[in-house]
């Protein structure tokens, strides 16, 4: 298996680590507050990169960061880990569920935007109806949810805020793609991935200190399991998406993150022992046909005489 076919896998394991991780968070989100479990899962991430980390230090073979790459690798972990939850979060407490998960959806395309604006990428007309098809698929699984933000009342003007708050969390994952890049090309994810990690807990840390949240509140043992998951997915997962971020296109690698919402489907239909809906059916082939667009672009233009 070549990189770039490694990196695609990567890309995919994370979509469907992200899946997961919905279901085992939606177990426990009313039992443990927000920023709580932000904390916990990233502690747990941080902890499954701890070890492999401080083996590859032992062997000489850690990553030396340069004192200014520290703060701006630590800035972006409190970005994605800190700042994208909370505005998500609270865009949450007005705007249903299914919209902020379409809205958020969006993200491949808003990375792809950018990435053409700051010169990164060039624009294609195939990878630009891939992910389109990759998001109308998420768009149908949750049902075309209309966007529900008034503009006129007393509550107009938080339904507004909302939004601001939505869009700002999609810019804020889409921006982080792309400036992790050039810090992937000259550190290894696996210490990128673990510095990142560990300036967003203490970051999170601080939060709940200054919230007066409690860091690790009294749970059943079920609950801890899923907790557990969902640091160990957030862990691998994390790594996973680094480390194909410093092989493929950012907007490459967001578009997976559509396998998210249609793994979350999947695992509760199995959990649920029902058979899948049309919706559902309709909706993974979107996406797989979406993603499958996307990488076929890349690999025509590869093959294509003078072109890389």
């Amino acid at each position: 298996m070549n990189d770039t076919s490694a990196a695609t896998a990567a890309a995919a394991l994370t979509g469907i680590l992200v899946g997961a991780a919905m279901v085992a968070t939606r177990a426990v989100a009313h039992d443990v507050a927000p920023v709580t479990l932000a904390f916990l899962r990233y502690l747990i991430g941080l902890g499954v990169l701890a070890l492999p980390v401080l083996q590859a230090s032992r062997s000489r073979r850690g990553a030396r960061f340069a004192p200014k790459d520290i703060g701006a690798i630590a800035g972006l972990g409190v970005l994605q880990f800190a700042l994208l939850i909370v505005l998500l979060n609270y865009a949450l407490q007005t705007l249903p569920a299914a919209t902020c998960a379409l809205i958020f959806s969006t993200m491949p395309l808003v990375t792809m935007c950018l990435a053409i604006a700051l010169g990164r990428e060039v624009f294609s007309l195939g990878r630009a109806i891939g992910l389109l098809l990759a998001v109308s698929g998420v768009a149908l699984l949750l049902g075309f949810p209309a966007p529900h933000f008034g503009a006129d009342g007393p509550d107009g003007a938080s339904h507004w805020a909302a939004l601001a708050a939505l869009v700002g969390a999609t810019v804020t994952g889409a921006a982080c793609s792309l400036l992790y890049r050039p810090y992937l090309q000259r550190y290894a994810a696996l210490p990128t991935s673990a510095l990142a990690m560990f300036a967003s807990v203490v970051f999170l840390a601080g939060l709940c200190a200054a919230t007066g949240q409690s860091m690790f509140p009294m749970l059943t043992t079920f609950q801890w399991s899923n907790v557990g998951f969902i640091g160990l997915s957030s862990g691998i997962g994390y790594f996973c998406w680094l480390w194909a971020l410093g092989k493929l296109d950012a907007s490459r690698v967001v578009a997976f993150q559509a396998l998210g919402p249609v793994t979350a489907a999947a695992i509760q239909l199995v959990l649920a022992r029902q058979w899948p809906s049309w919706s559902l059916c309709l909706s993974i082939a979107l996406v797989a046909t979406g993603l499958n667009i996307a990488l076929r672009e890349r690999r025509a233009r590869r093959a294509a005489p003078g072109l890389g």
